[in-house]
């Protein structure tokens, strides 16, 4: 209807009253009872990774309510849950020990904007250029600084601050005098708890959906009360919600913490998008990932302004929302607003939640993270690829994280380019096989062998391929051949390394008196040769010659070339 808006038509209205009474009385429930049990399972979560954030526990609340609601409204994944992760915990206490919290909201606040940059932009698939010997050495590395630096909240010791993974382990060593047995007893058993209580609980009807940290939380808080046990607890969580407040903003600070930013991109990307993926697998639905970075983008540039940290979607919290029965992305949207009611009047519980119980929760969550079963894998099949994971799995443990993925992107480009170097083949005819499909260049070689030299390159020609190059110019270029043709049709790549190196050939070729002829070059192949102002000069001077196919250049050279030097 021209002029009137969609609002205002009526049947537009009647269609929204119409899908919303259908949504209520098919849907609601099961979005309602999924965002339930969520907020349950993401309560202790989010509080264990505060914790292991080194930040207030109310702020691992904060994370997942409102990065939860931002990414669930915007986001690209309809059943994906966003919170705090172990992962990013990791990068925060490390991004606060160098600049505070205000440097860390700033870095996440970057992180976003690059997110919605790389939505905007619709590179949500650049993700799958992620080299996995990498990124996993870097996760297990991440999953083992978890572990260790809940060591002290397991043996209920206290120790001062440190700086590093080996003082951290020195300082421990140092209080084993002083450790507690009965938060040892109680971290072991949260974590049998968590693990043995869903096998336990498999096939019994009601009881198999009961999330097992939410029974573990219930029976420390119980255990602690009773008991009257004197051992470290998380404290009271203030029943007050999130309130909009600012934080200074320099240029000075954001290029320091930009690393971090970066790191925080890489990290988020990564598991919004895993968990997208798995998602997908679960409800036979598709993800869209440029939405879906543009939405956790959101979250991030929000979510610091109302005291929150970094957020990504989380692969447990979405696999319970599915379970549970999650319809539409509304179920996020509730399992937010559970998040601050459960806050509002419970968090009075915290101050019997002991630590013991947030370092078993985070042992059972980090250590599928230090997969090295991988690590095995790679090692039986790729020796090269199980250096990159090792060398990053201990720099990032025992150094540094910025350090572990600088070395960790070098090694990977280092061993890219030696296996793309490896993979390039340049053959002379005498090497190809009698059975082979070229056999009428085959015929007119043996023909005129000893009057041209015929080459083909199988691979990217490109910088890493010029040692190859020139090791067999050296060799089989024998000096009486006066034409030399070379076969370009399986070179889908070439860079500026090859066609300097091209032209340095072609003009060295030309001292000699002798002719250079390419065949077979691809399109886009040729497209940038000619781009290149001096290998255009050479062919508009008719110092190389370019043909589609090779018959036609050893025939352009039997007729046309190998007369003008047999008459000299």
């Amino acid at each position: 209807m021209t002029g009137t808006s969609l609002l205002k038509d009526p049947i537009s209205k009647e269609s929204f009253k119409k899908s919303a009474a259908d949504y209520f009385k098919n849907m609601f429930a099961f979005d309602l009872k999924a965002g339930f049990i969520t907020a349950v399972v993401a309560l202790p979560l989010s509080i264990g990774f505060a914790v292991a954030s080194g930040v207030d526990p109310s702020m691992g609340i904060y994370t997942a309510a409102v990065a939860g609601f931002l990414a669930s409204l915007f986001g690209g994944s309809k059943f994906s849950i966003t919170g705090p992760t172990g992962s990013m915990a990791v990068v925060v206490l490390a991004a606060m020990g160098q600049y505070g919290l205000e440097g860390l909201f700033l870095a996440t606040v970057l992180a976003g904007l690059i997110q919605i940059l790389l939505g905007v932009l619709k590179l949500g698939k650049i993700i799958k250029f992620m080299p996995l010997p990498l990124m996993s050495g870097f996760t297990a590395g991440l999953g083992l600084m978890i572990i260790v630096a809940q060591i002290p909240n397991a043996l209920g010791i206290d120790i001062p601050e440190y700086d590093s993974t080996p003082e951290m382990l020195l300082l421990v060593l140092e209080s084993l005098g002083s450790i507690n047995p009965i938060v040892i007893l109680m971290t072991i058993g949260t974590i049998l708890l968590i693990r043995l209580l869903p096998r336990l609980t498999k096939n019994k009807k009601y009881l198999s959906s009961v999330p097992p940290t939410i029974v573990a939380l219930i029976l420390a808080v119980i255990i602690l009360f009773v008991l009257h046990l004197e051992i470290p607890t998380v404290g009271a969580i203030p029943p007050k919600l999130p309130t909009f407040s600012l934080f200074s903003i320099s240029l000075g600070l954001a290029l320091n913490v930009l690393p971090f930013a970066l790191m925080l991109v890489l990290l988020g990307t990564l598991e919004s998008l895993l968990c997208a993926v798995v998602c997908d697998g679960m409800t036979a639905t598709k993800h869209d990932s440029d939405r879906e970075l543009i939405g956790q983008g959101i979250a991030k540039v929000v979510t610091p302004f109302f005291g929150g940290l970094p957020s990504t979607a989380a692969i447990s919290r979405s696999t319970v929302n599915i379970r549970e029965g999650a319809k539409t992305r509304a179920s996020g949207l509730l399992h937010a607003v559970f998040l601050l009611l459960i806050m509002l009047f419970f968090g009075g519980v915290g101050a019997y939640l002991p630590y013991a119980f947030v370092a078993g929760v985070l042992f059972t969550v980090a250590l599928p993270m230090v997969n090295l079963r991988e690590f095995k894998v790679m090692l039986n099949y790729d020796r090269g690829s199980a250096a990159i994971f090792g060398i990053t799995f201990i720099l990032t443990v025992f150094t540094d994280m910025l350090l572990a993925l600088e070395v960790g992107i070098l090694l990977t480009m280092i061993k890219f380019m030696y296996d793309m170097a490896q993979s390039v083949q340049i053959n002379t005819m005498e090497e190809y096989d009698s059975t082979d499909s070229t056999e009428q260049i085959r015929m007119l070689h043996d023909k005129f062998g000893e009057k041209l030299a015929i080459y083909t390159i199988n691979g990217p020609f490109f910088f890493g391929a010029m040692n190859v190059f020139d090791q067999k110019v050296d060799v089989h270029l024998p000096n009486k051949r006066r034409v030399i043709i070379i076969r370009m049709r399986y070179v889908p790549y070439v860079d500026t390394t090859a066609v300097s190196r091209l032209n340095e050939f072609i003009e060295n070729r030309n001292k000699e008196n002798k002719y250079v002829l390419i065949t077979g070059i691809r399109p886009t192949v040729k497209k940038y040769l000619l781009r290149d102002e001096k290998f255009d000069k050479h062919v508009r001077n008719k110092e190389v010659y370019l043909f589609d196919t090779t018959e036609l250049a050893v025939k352009y050279a039997v007729n046309e070339i190998f007369p003008t030097f047999e008459n000299k």
